[in-house]
């Protein structure tokens, strides 16, 4: 794998990780049913140093195997396995 296919990679698995914070904020405006108050919500789950430690615990892996590869299609593998799978459509 190259460089950039590596940059583009790590990119993608910092998006994922992103995207996975915005779930549980997201739930979490649900929870209050205060859709008035969520970017105070979200500010507050951002500020939370120790909700980032479970995330970051959650994606730590895969950036080592990112970090300590030529080849990280272990990483793609490892993402790919921990996203939910597609629901069917009737």
């Amino acid at each position: 794998m190259t460089k950039a296919e590596k940059n583009r990679l790590s990119a993608v698995i910092r998006a994922t990780e992103y995207l996975f914070l915005e779930n549980i904020a997201l739930k979490l405006v649900l929870e209050h049913r205060a859709g008035p108050n969520w970017q105070r919500l979200l500010e507050r789950l951002l500020d939370d140093k120790e909700m980032l430690a479970g995330v970051r615990l959650k994606f730590r892996d895969l950036y080592g195997q990112l970090a300590g590869t030529a080849d990280p299609s272990g990483a793609l593998d490892a993402l790919l396995a921990e996203l939910p799978a597609p629901k069917k459509l009737h």
